[in-house]
């Protein structure tokens, strides 16, 4: 099936090519580890990841890379505040990430590399540049001359000359432009730090990605990935120093999730407005926190609110409550139901087609709950063949292949949630059930039917709430 992405370097949505047939060479760029994670940080894992899992479930064979910056200002700052060592330091945070990470049902990358294990390659590129006249070096530090680079400002769409320097900083008067950014700085006090051909000390940050790039890739990516507020500088910065390195396009395809809102503002540390990915995990499981993530498409920005953990959390209830029955249901020796077995044929179809469609997984789960809603009402209820059984289950496992959205232990999961589930003893198929006739009464402008099913449901104290995309979630009061 045809892959169309969105491309920020055209701002169009493109047919999906890469450089070798039906190979993906992928790079999202991963955590600065110096500290717990939150899950604003947690989006672009978890964007990251399907990416990764849509592309397999296509068929593409995929090398994924995703880093760690473990060598960097803020981890330096953070260590010395605890006086221990830096690089001690940001690999308890690596091992920390890892953990969530699992939690959060993220599947391997193919390359998983660090800064600090990454030194000669980045060297070597830096020499590079220098060698091609892009780079100058200043008192033992490395300048990148963005008069040098082709087209800077090509993917954020930002005018060199209309940049406004020196108006909040001050400028470095020892680069030749003020847009001049580091590519090697010398090492200071208490700073780990690596021998160059420039003196002791240490990369900058934007030259660490392209070198680990071209270290498991090569010179050209197909795809890569990031948040949007990396987009400028940080990748415009990496198209501009790779290229001059290489002599080669650096990326065909950027593809960039928005941010998570906490209220009105960005959920960042520097706000202080932070949710830490282990305090939600522990409480809710990874597994909602998905289920959130996943419920927006990655291009959209998306508030945090009370009201999405809810509806979250029901909504990771109900598919792990079909996975149980499913594990459950045996085959019988009956005739396959055909318009049931085409109907699983056109889920995964359609299913397909949404992935397809610039990775919507809010789409996909919009079918996704369509197909469990089929299944219970008219397959499971009666005798199934073995055809139609095993068709059913490739499906489910063919979109758990690409959303991930199912735990590895249904039972155990359901188990955790019972107590943040907010039903009590309602059952959950019987408010669903008159939630659905109720949509069928306002489409039949049915009034008095609809208001007498929110009433039955007010009456065992369950709040409807309708969502902006016209989904319908509950909650007990």
């Amino acid at each position: 099936m045809e892959l169309k992405v969105h491309n920020n370097l055209t701002r169009q949505k493109e047919k999906f090519t890469t450089v070798n047939p039906n190979e993906v060479k992928f790079y999202s760029c991963g955590p600065t580890t110096y500290d717990f994670l939150h899950v604003g940080n947690a989006r672009a894992l978890v964007v990251g990841d399907l990416f990764h899992r849509v592309m397999l479930a296509l068929g593409y064979k995929v090398n994924f890379v995703r880093n760690y910056t473990d060598v960097d200002d803020k981890i330096i700052q953070r260590a010395n505040e605890l006086k221990v060592d830096p690089l001690v330091h940001a690999q308890r945070f690596v091992d920390e990430c890892r953990k969530d990470m699992d939690s959060l049902g993220m599947l391997p990358a193919t390359h998983t590399p660090k800064v600090s294990e990454t030194m000669p390659e980045i060297i070597s590129m830096i020499s590079d540049i220098i060698n091609n006249g892009a780079g100058y070096v200043v008192e033992g530090e490395v300048f990148f001359n963005v008069l040098k680079a082709d087209h800077y400002g090509k993917l954020s769409k930002k005018d060199l000359d209309g940049l406004q320097h020196g108006q909040r900083v001050e400028v470095d008067t020892r680069k030749i432009n003020p847009a001049d950014f580091v590519l090697w700085k010398p090492a200071k006090a208490g700073e780990p730090f690596w021998e160059s051909p420039w003196g002791k000390g240490r990369p900058g940050w934007h030259i660490e990605c392209s070198a680990m790039a071209k270290k498991f890739l090569g010179e050209t990516v197909d795809l890569h990935h990031g948040g949007v507020d990396l987009m400028f500088p940080h990748h415009e910065n990496e198209i501009a120093q790779s290229e001059a390195a290489n002599k080669k396009a650096f990326c065909n395809c950027w593809a960039h999730n928005e941010f998570l809102n906490f209220g009105s503002e960005k959920m960042s540390k520097s706000l202080g407005n932070v949710v830490t990915m282990r305090a939600f995990i522990e409480k809710y499981s990874g597994q909602v926190l998905r289920q959130i993530l996943l419920s927006v498409h990655y291009r959209a920005r998306f508030d945090w609110t009370d009201e999405a953990i809810e509806r979250a959390i029901q909504d990771v209830v109900r598919i792990h409550e079909f996975a149980l029955e499913l594990s459950k249901k045996a085959p019988a020796n009956c005739p396959t139901d055909s318009e049931a077995l085409k109907a699983v044929e056109k889920f995964v179809l359609d299913f397909n087609e949404d992935l397809a469609n610039d990775f919507n997984s809010a789409g996909a789960l919009g079918q996704f709950f369509s197909f469990i809603r089929l299944v219970r009402r008219d397959v499971l209820v009666k005798d199934v063949s073995s055809e139609l059984l095993n068709k059913i289950v490739y499906a489910v496992s063919h979109a758990n292949t690409a959303l991930g959205h199912i735990h590895k232990d249904p039972a155990a999961l359901l188990k955790q949630l019972e107590s943040l589930k907010g039903s009590g003893d309602v059952d959950a198929s019987w408010v669903e059930g008159l939630i659905e006739e109720r949509k069928k009464a306002k489409s039949d402008k049915n009034w008095k039917r609809a208001d007498e099913i929110r009433d039955e449901l007010k009456a065992k104290n369950i709040v409807l709430i309708d969502n902006k995309d016209g989904s319908i979630a509950w909650k007990m009061q």
